[in-house]
């Protein structure tokens, strides 16, 4: 018995250390969803379920500051019933030009329901999103 509760000890012991040690950056880059604009006055009203038509408002943040100026953003759809992968439309692509490195805002309007996959890609590196966020969409 003592044994059994030295291993376990030891174990907390050692994912404490982990934790603690792992050098982990908590300042990763994000996506928020809104179904209000972002303002430094009023907030913003955080949300991931919208209906056909809505304003579905976006920031991309990253508190390190994104490496280029300019910014992919691509938006697929994917069916409600479909599988891991299979049912997916490519909607959206955007170029965009950011005039603050850490962040940038703008909205859609999407007009047929199921899950939509928000992914940002810094201009020299389009293999890999830096941001990827999920809404969905209902009637």
């Amino acid at each position: 018995m003592k044994t059994v509760l030295k291993n376990i000890g030891f174990i907390l012991l050692l994912f404490v250390c982990i934790g603690t040690l792992c050098g982990c950056d908590r300042q990763k880059p994000g996506i928020l969803f809104s179904s209000t604009p972002f303002s430094k006055e009023l907030g913003y009203t955080e949300q991931s379920f919208y209906k056909k038509g809505e304003r579905i408002y976006y920031l991309l943040y990253n508190p390190n500051g994104f490496k280029t100026r300019l910014l992919k953003v691509q938006v697929f759809r994917k069916d409600d019933g479909a599988d891991e992968f299979f049912g997916y439309e490519y909607l959206y692509n955007k170029t965009v030009e950011l005039s603050d490195r850490k962040f940038y805002t703008d909205f859609f309007v999407i007009n047929k329901k199921g899950y939509y996959i928000f992914q940002t890609f810094e201009y020299t590196n389009t293999i890999k999103p830096v941001i990827i966020g999920v809404v969905k969409v209902t009637d």
